[in-house]
């Protein structure tokens, strides 16, 4: 990884640049969804938000190159709570350089000081870089499939 770039807890003052890189991932999955800062800073930071999210940030002077979103989850299988990383995204022109790897070392690290059990997350079936990148980390598969509904559906339920 360039010796230049740093990792942080996010602040307030970086929302539109994290909304800004988890569009970039959005549009690059063929997503239309796009994450507006002002979504962004409810989620992290408003007193009585329902999950309570965290990001890393991957800065390399004063631009913001990558992020890292997760939340605490609990394994009723282990007994244990853990991080769950709701998104990664490393700027197109910033990938292969380490950063990735450098922001899931972080939240390693934050997992163990605060005595979590597990990291977990979720890669599209057709991304086989990242399913390479996160298994050189020592992740494993686990045999499950992930269902999901919309509130549309939700709704008809």
């Amino acid at each position: 990884m360039n010796h230049h770039v740093t990792l942080r807890h996010a602040q307030e003052k970086d929302v539109a640049a994290i909304a800004g890189l988890l569009t970039q991932l959005n549009s690059g999955e063929g997503y239309v969804v796009v994450s507006s800062p002002e979504e962004i800073r409810s989620a992290l930071f408003a007193p009585a938000r329902e999950v309570h999210l965290h990001a890393l940030i991957a800065q390399q002077g004063d631009v913001i190159i990558a992020t890292l979103l997760y939340y605490a989850g609990y394994d009723t299988l282990s007994a244990s709570v853990g991080y769950h990383v709701a998104d990664m995204v490393v700027h197109d022109s910033h990938r292969r350089e380490g950063v990735g790897k450098a922001l899931m070392h972080a939240l390693a690290g934050i997992a163990l000081a605060e005595e979590k059990s597990w990291v977990s997350l979720t890669a599209l079936k057709e991304n086989s870089g990242a399913q390479a990148f996160y298994m050189s980390l020592g992740m494993t598969r686990v045999n499950v499939d992930f269902y999901a509904i919309g509130k549309s559906a939700l709704m008809q339920m």
